[in-house]
């Protein structure tokens, strides 16, 4: 029974871009889940999809970037020319795993902000990722070569301790959205509470999706 439903879980519902979403994936957005990477990669290639100066960088490739060694960021990361761009989003985990972030148990969001050669750390339960944020700034600092800032944005909190992935994502909306109107990063644009019922909203446009694929 176990294996059958496993197996259950592991079905494709969806792929975008470099994303497979499997049926397990969508699960975690209905009820109390920790939202899975794959969810939060769907949600980030949509959104980079939508803008050519702002890029957000999927969960596993910012996991696997923490982990690196200096020395060599820029043979396997240099690729993604991160410097090119006015924005750049980074979701933060607190996993330790070097294939995984979904270990971990808390999700932040960082976004350099290229004009400021500053990265902001967005986190909505207070300052639970700053150590993961900081070496990411390190090694962004290494990839871009250039001395990247680091700075603490309040934003809204939230409430539980399952909604980081979600408040991640509608970050990372709120900011390409501003930016996308008015060509500048706006600190205000993350301290807008998260709207009710936005775990349902993504549930329905994860559907949506699933539709136009058809």
């Amino acid at each position: 029974s176990s294996g059958i439903n496993a197996e259950y879980g592991m079905a494709v519902q969806l792929e975008y871009g470099d994303t497979v979403l499997y049926l397990s994936d969508i699960q975690t957005l209905i009820g109390k889940e920790f939202l899975s990477d794959n969810i939060i990669s769907l949600f980030l290639e949509v959104l980079n999809d939508s803008s050519e100066k702002a890029f957000a960088v999927c969960p596993s490739i910012v996991q696997l970037m923490k982990m690196t060694d200096e020395n060599n960021l820029r043979d396997m990361f240099g690729a993604l020319e991160l410097e090119k761009f006015d924005l750049v989003l980074f979701p933060v985990n607190d996993s330790r795993s070097l294939t995984s972030a979904q270990s971990g148990n808390h999700w932040s969001l960082l976004c350099y902000v290229k004009s400021e050669q500053t990265a902001y750390h967005i986190d909505s339960a207070n300052s639970f990722n700053a150590t993961d944020a900081k070496k990411i700034i390190e090694k962004l600092s290494v990839l871009i070569k250039t001395r990247v800032r680091g700075k603490t944005l309040c934003c809204s909190q939230q409430t539980n301790g399952h909604d980081c992935g979600v408040f991640v994502i509608y970050f990372c909306r709120q900011i390409v959205g501003q930016y996308l109107k008015d060509h500048r990063f706006d600190a205000r644009t993350v301290q807008s509470a998260l709207p009710a019922g936005y775990r349902k909203h993504l549930l329905e446009e994860v559907k949506v999706l699933q539709k136009r694929k058809l």
